[in-house]
């Protein structure tokens, strides 16, 4: 209680990221270890028509993008690793993996799991020098790079890459944000992203746009959103303040108007695609 107290006097948080919810989150629902959009081979397939299994496929597919750009015996850095699914699929198909994670709960997840394959516990900033003095044949950002200064970022997968003769590539997965006034901020300006590319020397072998493929994940997050999640949450609170009715005359209806002013403009995929893209590059330092 004196440990609560004292950081909450501070305006710090008692969370302590060993006990990672949005790991425990993932893995129950899941059960497996990709944090990611996901990529539906259909993308028009109905959201009312998803299952688990259809994300799960997708997860996995978006995976599979990845790994086919890679070939057996390459040095490959995964940055922002989340909880190693794309560094185990990239051990299974003969490449030596390498991870980047600043998240402590993520890198014992991943210690605990694969312990053969190193693991670099910090920022992506903070990774000056490939293990051994080796450098990488690709590094990968799989939706971790939107984290990441462009400048220093960029300069980073340089120092870490084997030149372009020497088959040196970037393969950076992720979205972008085409209007600044875009409703979710998230993601670097894909004009601001392009011309630091060409800034730092790297020249795109591969451009594939895939937006339409991850779309069904965002219009399944809104279905269940908006036919499960607020529904329950409209009954849970209308049922506790029946029970409750002196709490009900003081926050029953400042309760009810943030359940109906809720926007999920973020899940909706005409928003998506009219404000983002989402987008794998294969880029080569020059």
């Amino acid at each position: 209680m004196l440990r609560y107290l004292r950081t909450h006097r501070a305006n710090k948080s008692v969370w302590d990221p060993t006990d990672d919810l949005e790991l425990a989150l993932y893995g129950t629902i899941f059960g497996n270890n990709f944090l990611h959009y996901g990529y539906f081979t259909d993308p028009a397939i109905d959201p009312d028509t998803i299952a688990f299994s259809d994300l799960k496929q997708a997860m996995d597919d978006y995976a599979t993008l990845l790994v086919q750009r890679v070939q057996a015996g390459e040095r490959v850095l995964d940055v922002g690793c989340g909880m190693g699914g794309l560094l185990a699929r990239l051990d299974q198909a003969g490449a030596q993996p390498t991870g980047v994670t600043p998240n402590r709960a993520h890198a014992a997840h991943i210690k605990r799991t694969w312990p053969h394959i190193p693991l670099i516990e910090g920022t992506f900033e903070t990774v000056t020098t490939a293990p051994g003095d080796a450098k990488f044949d690709a590094v990968i950002n799989s939706e971790s790079f939107q984290y990441i200064d462009l400048d220093a970022g960029m300069r980073n997968v340089r120092a870490l890459l084997k030149p372009a003769a020497d088959g040196g590539r970037w393969i950076n997965i992720d979205y972008f944000r085409l209007i600044p006034g875009a409703k979710n901020k998230s993601g670097h300006l894909l004009a601001d992203f392009e011309a630091a590319c060409a800034r730092h020397g790297f020249t795109v072998r591969e451009r594939v746009d895939v937006t339409e493929n991850v779309l069904p994940s965002l219009a399944y997050g809104r279905l269940l959103a908006t036919r499960f999640a607020l529904p329950l949450a409209r009954f849970g609170s209308d049922k506790y303040f029946l029970k409750h009715p002196f709490w009900a005359y003081l926050f029953a209806d400042r309760v009810r108007g943030k359940l109906d002013g809720v926007k999920l403009d973020t899940l909706d995929p005409d928003v998506f695609r009219r404000e983002k893209r989402y987008i794998l590059f294969v880029l080569e330092p020059r």
